[in-house]
């Protein structure tokens, strides 16, 4: 996922940059862009959009630049089908393979373990959803 500045270059668009690279992977990985202002639904991106933009793409490269498999290697090793993510502090990849199977609960469609669910209840009252009255 490749992220640029609305004062970037014309000439050397986004999109040439990840065409450059999905050709030069030779089927070994996809290579996708985004615009911040896109996913955050709108807006001019503030200092820590950007700041986290930079973050994912650092932590992109570096998982490339790790992952140096022929094709078939690529296909056949799970931990190259990853998420990326933030976790705490910290920017990390988790593969599909743990987000399907230890990490999501399907049906609600939210993590098994997320820290706001302890504070769940506190919402529900605090935004008029509670079935219980205040009291």
């Amino acid at each position: 996922m490749f992220h640029r500045n609305e004062r970037a270059s014309k000439t050397y668009t986004t999109e040439i940059i990840a065409s450059i690279i999905r050709e030069e992977a030779k089927g070994r990985f996809e290579s996708r862009t985004a615009i911040p202002g896109h996913v955050q639904q709108g807006g001019t991106p503030s200092p820590m959009d950007r700041v986290r933009a930079v973050r994912l793409a650092v932590k992109c490269i570096q998982f490339l630049e790790s992952n140096k498999k022929a094709p078939k290697e690529v296909f056949r090793d799970p931990s190259t089908s990853t998420v990326i993510g933030i976790r705490g502090a910290g920017v990390v990849f988790t593969s599909i393979e743990d987000l399907r199977e230890a990490e999501t609960d399907w049906d609600s469609r939210r993590p098994i373990k997320a820290f706001w669910l302890d504070y769940r209840d506190l919402v529900d009252t605090l935004s008029g959803r509670s079935g219980t009255p205040a009291g």
